[in-house]
């Protein structure tokens, strides 16, 4: 792995904070292009999510969520390769390894576990393959994508992968030459909306000038793992429109019904995840939510007889429902409804009341 600097102040990696940038609305954007926005969130919920969908639906959805990752993660990386750059990869004239290399730092720093080039043939033609082992991904549906989209970006062809677990949470990764599924070409879109302005101030490190609150997590950038210091939760970088990609694809398939199943999955995993403790006051929430890049929390209004839910900018909104639906229930031990409006703008607003 390529040596990364770190913070001397708040240990974060010097890489986070030159790339991605913590807004006042409550975004966390790339500096690059700041239509592309990021989420910093546990691991464990963004696999607990789909696993839940998918249960709850009662079909496999794990081709929808590679063809989005692969496609949001190409995207990524073709901003991060600059062209003169991808020109010498494509004319045969720069070794591949060292470029392979940076990106897996990137990935490392990411926290989306460690990652080893173990074999490689680029040769241009049909026979060309890669295979690259993960360690400890975040999670193998989304992470197995990573390697391919990177590939893809560099060499400029459509590619095909699999994934073959070979150990204890130790998969390798088999890329070879193959076209797109003709089902998802024009499809998998990422969405956006145009931000509005916030009033957010985050704590800021005065060396990096990165959010101060990163330093309670740990950075083990040999193992690429991200760990919240105070509770040892597993965290991950992760770009929020690749989930809106695979739930709009799944209500193409599925029908409009699928909103209820992505509401419920997260209500399910935050009743169980987390404990009357995690609970505390708005502000605290707001710089929290803020913090993983979920929006701007202007209102939260919660007793028992119900919980009242403004968010400006939300770009997961159908995850903050079940959030926050699931932290109604958490508090009061008690099942609910939901309802709520989502403006094109962004704005989301929600009232959650006792079944």
């Amino acid at each position: 792995m390529q040596d990364v600097k770190t913070c001397p102040e708040c240990g974060v990696p010097e890489y986070l904070n030159s790339d991605m940038q913590w807004q006042k609305n409550g975004l966390i954007v790339q500096r690059r292009d700041q239509r592309h926005t990021a989420t910093f969130m546990e691991s464990d919920n963004l696999n607990a999510l789909l696993s839940g969908i998918e249960e709850i639906v009662g079909t496999p959805i794990e081709r929808i969520i590679l063809a989005a990752r692969r496609r949001a993660s190409r995207a990524y990386m073709a901003r991060v390769i600059p062209d003169e750059v991808r020109e010498m990869v494509q004319k045969q004239g720069l070794d591949l390894l060292p470029l392979a290399e940076a990106f897996f730092t990137i990935g490392h720093v990411l926290g989306y576990g460690r990652f080893e080039l173990v074999d490689y043939r680029l040769e241009y033609n049909d026979d060309d393959f890669f295979i690259i082992r993960i360690e400890k991904p975040y999670s193998i549906l989304l992470g197995s994508a990573d390697p391919a989209a990177a590939v893809e970006a560099m060499i400029g062809a459509e590619l095909g992968f699999s994934y073959e677990e070979v150990s204890d949470d130790v998969y390798d990764i088999r890329i070879v030459r193959e076209s797109h599924p003709e089902e998802f070409k024009g499809r998998l879109m990422m969405k956006s909306f145009e931000p509005g302005p916030g009033d957010i101030e985050l704590e800021t490190c005065s060396s990096c000038g990165g959010p101060l609150v990163l330093s309670n997590f740990q950075w083990d950038l040999e193992k690429g793992l991200i760990n919240d210091k105070r509770n040892g939760r597993r965290m991950v970088v992760f770009a929020p429109t690749v989930l809106d990609a695979v739930f709009g694809e799944l209500e193409n398939e599925l029908g409009e019904d699928i909103t209820d199943a992505i509401i419920d999955a997260q209500r399910r995993f935050t009743r169980g995840f987390f404990t009357p403790r995690d609970l505390v006051d708005e502000a605290a929430f707001r710089d929290a939510l803020a913090l993983r890049g979920a929006g701007n929390l202007r209102r939260f209004d919660m007793e028992k007889a119900g919980l009242s839910v403004r968010m400006e900018n939300a770009p997961m909104h159908l995850m903050t429902i079940g959030f926050f639906q699931g932290i109604f229930e958490t508090a009061h031990g008690v099942d609910s409804t939901v309802e709520w409006t989502f403006s094109e703008a962004g704005d989301l607003e929600m009232e959650v009341t006792p079944a």
